[in-house]
């Protein structure tokens, strides 16, 4: 009988997780963060982060340039038997999601299955599941935020690729705040982030508040404003500007 494997909020790196981390920093260069809240401000222990995926960039960048401590969504397949992983890796991720050729993706997926599981667990994770295990994902979000570990949130539909411009959001991240909120009376701030790896930079947004904006507005219509928000951090602040006509 299998062991059932009991989730744990990762609260602190390890010296081996803090090695592997600056090994990587030598050879990546670190984008350049524009916070919208200013210099002076202080994040709190416990917010929910929204952000782009940027293809295979996203989640890596984020975690090496953020100061503040987070555990990441992710697909469950991505944390378990090396079958899985590389079912994921090669069949949705690179040739579904990446558009990358038969080859490429079976060489990159083929490898990179073998080291995966170490790397998602250095990052810290929390398996994301669409069927009835989705509880799962929510009860083990929710114990990251009771242990004053944020949560972020990849949004994005990206079953056709990862766009520039995000076309459509998923709720997850909203129900996870509103199940916070109606347990424990406390609206979360959540931040909206984007990450441009050809720019170099991640834009910070300034937080919202899932309780303040429900007065107003349907859950539908928040998602939407995220959605929207998110891409006019790279309109704004990313994006290059028109050339001049002629």
């Amino acid at each position: 009988m299998a062991v059932k494997k009991i989730f744990k909020t990762k609260t602190r790196d390890t010296a081996a997780d803090s090695f592997f981390m600056g090994l990587v920093k030598v050879f990546k260069k670190m984008p350049r963060i524009i916070d919208l809240n200013g210099q002076a401000h202080s994040f709190p222990r416990r917010m929910i982060l929204i952000g782009n995926h940027s293809a295979a960039s996203g989640p890596l960048t984020y975690r090496l340039a953020l100061k503040f401590r987070f555990m990441t969504w992710s697909m469950h397949m991505m944390m378990e038997g090396y079958k899985s992983r590389w079912n994921y890796l090669y069949h949705v991720f690179y040739r579904q999601k990446l558009g990358y050729s038969k080859f490429k993706s079976f060489v990159i997926a083929t490898l990179f299955a073998l080291i995966s599981r170490i790397c998602y667990k250095i990052a810290g994770t929390i398996p994301v599941y669409y069927d009835n295990r989705l509880i799962t994902t929510f009860r083990n979000s929710l114990k990251c935020l009771e242990d004053n570990v944020s949560v972020f949130v990849f949004p994005e539909n990206s079953n056709s690729g990862y766009l520039t411009k995000i076309e459509q959001f998923f709720p997850g991240f909203l129900h996870l705040s509103k199940i916070f909120y109606k347990k424990y009376g406390v609206d979360l701030p959540i931040y909206t982030l984007y990450y441009s790896k050809t720019a170099k930079k991640i834009v910070i947004g300034k937080p919202m508040y899932y309780g303040e904006l429900s007065k107003e507005n349907s859950d539908k219509d928040i998602i939407e404003n995220f959605r929207k928000y998110l891409n006019s951090l790279y309109d704004d602040y990313i994006a290059l500007p028109a050339p001049p006509a002629i």
